[in-house]
Formats: structure tokens, C-alpha cells, sequence
């Protein structure tokens, strides 16, 4: 019988923990011009905004639409609006503890004292294990096709359902869910209930791999996952069973690109190219940022930007490698950046590390 959890409105509601949402939505955002209107007479607009969760009257007010650029992908992201991120704020403090509790301990994508450096770490210890336990290992590595515009709502109400009990706070979470679209497909990038319902989806099949599949050598970061086994053909297996379970119950579909492979070629996961013995960056990150310096030598050398630019996008990479072991191409990365205005004699070369 699992688990469930009633009378949690109220908590989600209250002054105080609205007023301690709202503290968390401002980090970050305190000079942005709608965080700062709101910030004027901000308890009179938490109290009013109290006033209206607790009549039933609230509704969302929508979402701001941007596009995100990193080196290796584009996505659309949708923010909601800062009223309603304090909102979003104050049901995720309440329940992600809650879910929590519930998830397997291989899930790192948004979840406090995890990320990307522990899935990369947890890898590679699954990788030395399974090269003293097996004579070959091979590697099932998977992602979900298109996922947050395809999340199934319904399912993810049902699912929510077998945690949470109380009536008002499932009619809000459909408000906030629906409220992005009308239709059964799809929740925002970009907002912290998303983020929860992302990795509630996902924990069935978490649970289908570890308890009933009994596998131990998996890692899931958001929608992306590996498998690690000793042969092909017991990974083309756990294939068709991890297919019709994401086809047949979570509404989903994995991406093309899913793929068997030994584990000699490396795991490219979560930023990064794993094998047992060591973790190097990937190749593409590496070109990335030879052109990033490359671009930024450019435009100090036209004055068009200084040293207060160019730190931050140098201690990113930097601490970008850090995690691996890529001296060399951290070297050899730092040499396309050339700090040198024009008319100077002498290169000035970016000195702080």
C-alpha cells in the first residue's frame, strides 16, 4: 500500500510558507524589473495572493517564452510569470521532500545534493565494478524523445494521486499543468513543478529497472539513462521490456538515437566521456570553447568588451574541467585566449588562474 499524504494545501498556502517561497524566487532575479514591482509592497501581494489559494480563486497568469542557446543545443524555455513562480515555489517546497522519500537513490537530475558531477561519479563506479564482476561490458544508453512536451498529464496526475491526497491541491496542480496548454501532452521548461513532475514520471521507471528488472547498474539524469551489463544480448532484453513500459504505460517514446555499445568506446553522459579508468570532456564542448575564446580575444581586442567580461566564460570552463582529466586540453583550450587590445605591443594574457 503505498504511501499517501493528506491536509497538505493548508501548509502549501500559508503565509509563512509562501513568504519563504517567495524568498527563493528572488535569488537571482532581484534587480529584473517584474521582481522588482512585486518587491515594493511584496507581503500585501503574498497576503493577497494567500487570500486567493485559499478561495480557490487563483489562477496562473501565464508563461515567458525564450530560446536557450548552450554549444550543444537550443530549447525553448517557458518561465513562469514571478506571481506565479513564488506559487510553484511554495507546492515544491511542500512536496518534493515528500516524492523524495519515494525515489531510488540513482536519480540525480533536480534533486538537492546531486547533479551532474555525482551521476558522472556513480557511472564510472558502476563501470569498475562491472569490469571486476564481468568478463565484457556493454552499455545500454537512453533518452526520452521530445520529453517535457510529450509528459502524458494524465499520467502524471495519476500519479501524483497515489502520493497525494488532498482534493485542493491536485485541482491547483491541474490548473498549473493545464494552464500551459488545454491538451494532454506537455509542461513547461523552465519551472519548478515541472522539474518535479519530470522525476516523478520518470520514477516508475526507475522502480521497473532496479525492482523489477533487478538491475544494478543504472544511472538516470532527467530523461536520459545507461544500463550496464555483460553482454548485447541480455541489454536487447532489458530493451524491449524498458520500451514496453515507456510506450505502454508512461505514453512516451524512447529517442532513435538509443543505443548498445561496449563500454571500451567510453559512456558520453551527463557532460562528459566516462570509462573505468578515467573521464575525459567531450570533443565538442572542447571545440565550443576553443571558438568561445577565440570570439571573446576578438572583441577585447576592439574594446568591446573587458576582464570583468571575460572571467565568468573562463572560471565556467575551468570549472567545467576540473572534473576530469583533461590537463592537456585545458591547455591547449587557453591558448585560443589572447586578451590583447589593439595597438598594444605586449599580449596581455588572462592571468587569474
Amino acid at each position: 500500500m503505498p504511501i499517501t499524504y493528506s491536509d497538505l494545501y493548508s501548509k502549501i498556502i500559508s503565509f509563512e510558507n509562501l513568504y519563504l517561497a517567495f524568498q527563493e524566487a528572488i535569488k537571482g532575479r532581484r534587480t529584473k524589473p517584474e521582481v522588482l514591482a512585486f518587491c515594493r509592497r511584496h507581503e500585501e501581494k503574498i497576503m493577497d495572493m494567500h487570500r486567493a489559494l485559499k478561495a480557490g480563486t487563483w489562477e496562473p497568469g501565464g508563461y515567458i517564452e525564450f530560446l536557450a542557446r548552450t554549444e550543444v543545443k537550443r530549447r525553448i524555455i517557458h518561465a513562469p510569470i514571478f506571481r506565479d513562480r513564488i506559487v510553484q515555489m511554495a507546492i515544491y517546497r511542500v512536496l518534493m521532500p515528500l516524492f523524495e522519500n519515494k525515489f531510488i537513490y540513482d536519480s540525480y537530475a533536480c534533486r538537492q545534493g546531486k547533479g551532474t558531477h555525482s551521476a558522472k561519479a556513480r557511472t564510472q563506479t558502476f563501470l569498475r565494478r562491472a569490469a571486476r564482476n564481468y568478463d565484457s561490458v556493454y552499455v545500454l544508453q537512453g533518452d526520452i524523445s521530445k520529453y517535457y512536451p510529450s509528459i502524458y498529464k494524465p499520467y502524471l496526475m495519476e500519479k501524483i494521486a497515489r502520493t497525494v491526497r488532498d482534493k485542493q491541491l491536485l485541482e491547483l496542480l491541474e490548473k498549473i499543468y493545464y494552464g500551459f496548454n488545454d491538451n494532454d501532452r506537455g509542461i513547461p521548461i523552465g519551472a519548478a513543478t515541472s522539474q518535479m513532475a519530470a522525476n516523478v514520471v520518470l520514477d516508475t521507471l526507475d522502480h521497473f529497472v532496479k525492482e523489477c528488472l533487478c538491475l544494478k547498474y543504472y544511472v538516470r539524469y532527467m530523461d536520459d539513462f545507461i544500463i550496464i551489463l555483460d553482454s548485447k544480448e541480455k541489454l536487447k532484453k532489458v530493451l524491449e521490456d524498458v520500451t514496453w513500459l515507456i510506450s505502454g504505460t508512461l505514453k512516451l517514446s524512447l529517442n532513435p538515437k538509443t543505443q548498445i555499445y561496449p563500454a571500451s568506446k567510453g559512456v558520453d553522459f551527463v557532460g562528459y566521456r566516462i570509462w573505468a579508468t578515467h573521464v575525459l570532456p567531450r570533443k565538442r564542448d572542447i571545440k565550443a570553447a576553443k571558438l568561445r575564446f577565440k570570439d571573446l580575444s576578438y572583441k577585447f581586442r576592439w574594446n568591446r568588451i573587458n576582464l570583468d567580461d571575460v572571467k565568468p566564460r573562463v572560471d565556467s570552463f575551468l570549472g567545467y574541467m576540473q572534473h576530469c582529466n583533461g590537463y592537456e586540453s585545458t591547455k591547449s583550450t587557453l591558448k585560443w585566449l589572447r586578451l590583447q587590445r589593439r595597438h598594444e605591443n605586449e599580449n596581455r594574457l588572462y592571468q587569474n588562474h
